[in-house]
């Protein structure tokens, strides 16, 4: 190969992996009740009034993008027939984990324990937290979706905090970010 094709050959290659690779420009946002996380770019939020297990729950959503890929958190206040015992807890988190499995046509879930630290000196109690993984039916583009989410009950409240793209699309390392940075404060 000589000098000039090997020096295109490496801009073609710089270019397509500008042209492939998303560009994530993270922004911490407080959501309501003490609890902030990191989107890319600016969200929208929007509240919506649901029935949960014959309870009524209004769930406020924090959402953004990056090309198909969806980042978004969520919170509710959970009435006490769903927050005060561990049956109406797992009921919950069942409702909103497995609403969103069903919208991608999930299947290979993996559900799994969890852990989140609250603020020194902090009365909040965690009561309930699950890690949850899912692929769906494929795409436009043939890939299957994937589902990543994290569910947490601390006190009344639950806080959804999921990502979903084309199987693939989200980098482990951007995942990371992501799920590292929903956190609560003072």
């Amino acid at each position: 190969m000589t000098l000039g094709w090997r020096s295109a050959f490496v801009a073609a290659l710089a270019l397509l992996s500008l042209a492939c690779s998303q560009r994530f420009e993270w922004r911490e946002v407080r959501v309501d009740d003490g609890a902030v996380a990191s989107l890319p770019g600016r969200p929208q939020s929007v509240t919506r009034d649901l029935d949960v297990g014959g309870q009524p729950v209004a769930m406020t959503m924090w959402s953004t993008g990056v090309g198909a890929t969806m980042f978004a958190v969520g919170v509710a206040r959970l009435p006490a027939a769903l927050s005060a015992e561990p049956a109406g807890r797992a009921q919950a988190i069942a409702h909103f984990r497995d609403g969103l499995v069903r919208n991608i046509g999930g299947a290979g879930t993996t559900s799994t324990p969890l852990s989140l630290t609250l603020p020194a000196g902090s009365a909040r109690k965690l009561l309930a937290a699950e890690a949850v993984d899912a692929t769906g039916r494929p795409g436009p583009d043939g890939r299957k979706s994937r589902l990543a989410a994290r569910f947490f009950i601390v006190d009344d409240q639950l806080f959804q905090v999921v990502a979903l793209g084309a199987e693939g699309e989200i980098p482990p390392e951007v995942l990371d970010t992501f799920f590292t940075s929903f956190r609560l404060v003072s």
